[in-house]
């Protein structure tokens, strides 16, 4: 019974995420009590206000109540997209809900971004298509693999080709740019992006051993982005 308290009563972290939502939409304040009552805490502070104007009496939910209940619709529209995405990409539904649960650090609302998007590219995250990534400054964001990129270019009706451009000059031995241009047929010229080495490198393994293809990663993941979506 203990460990049940204890559970119940450590903040979960993605209504800390949807509650931050809420308070930038125009609430300063939230108790943390409203979670509590998300995860059934009772807390009789939350009782409504009832407002009188002359004979008649009005009932008016406090704030409290009003986050926990956009909270709860809040996962109600994930439940329904998440529902709609397996069915869409015919995945099975628990296994997507499983990998979305494994998701505890990225906010409700980057979720929901992803459910959406899984629709309308018909990527999978189960096949590493899609997923998140989480920038320095802490934000979480919806990122298209290489193989989601693969996906998209080979699977669209208009791809006509890419080609490569590297830098003849170089930085540590490796080129300072590399350029991505994709052929549609129904347009006359090429889109074209350039990423630079000292903006986009990073720091982990795969960079150290290959920063070539790394950085051509990243220049075909950008023209991917602004010639195919």
């Amino acid at each position: 019974m203990k460990n049940t308290i204890d559970r119940a009563s450590k903040p979960n972290k993605r209504s800390q995420a949807l509650k931050s939502i809420l308070e930038k939409q125009g609430i300063e304040h939230i108790a943390e009590d409203s979670i509590k009552e998300v995860i059934g805490v009772p807390n009789s502070s939350n009782s409504p206000k009832i407002v009188n104007f002359g004979d008649e009496s009005i009932i008016q939910p406090n704030g409290q109540s009003v986050i926990a209940q956009s909270i709860e619709l809040f996962n109600n529209l994930i439940a329904k997209e998440l529902a709609r995405a397996a069915s869409g990409l015919g995945i099975e539904e628990a296994g997507l809900q499983a990998w979305v649960n494994l998701q505890i650090e990225v906010p409700a609302k980057t979720i929901l971004t992803l459910l959406r998007m899984m629709q309308s590219l018909h990527l999978d995250p189960l096949c590493e298509e899609i997923g998140f990534t989480q920038y320095e400054d802490g934000q979480w964001q919806v990122f298209i693999t290489i193989e989601g990129c693969s996906k998209l270019l080979n699977q669209h009706p208009q791809f006509n080709g890419l080609h490569f451009t590297q830098a003849d000059t170089l930085v540590d031995g490796l080129p300072e740019w590399i350029e991505c241009s994709i052929y549609r047929k129904d347009r006359e010229v090429p889109t074209t992006v350039r990423e630079y080495l000292a903006e986009v490198k990073g720091e982990n393994e795969i960079w150290k051993k290959m920063p070539r293809r790394m950085l051509r990663h990243r220049a075909l993941q950008q023209c991917v982005r602004l010639a195919m979506i």
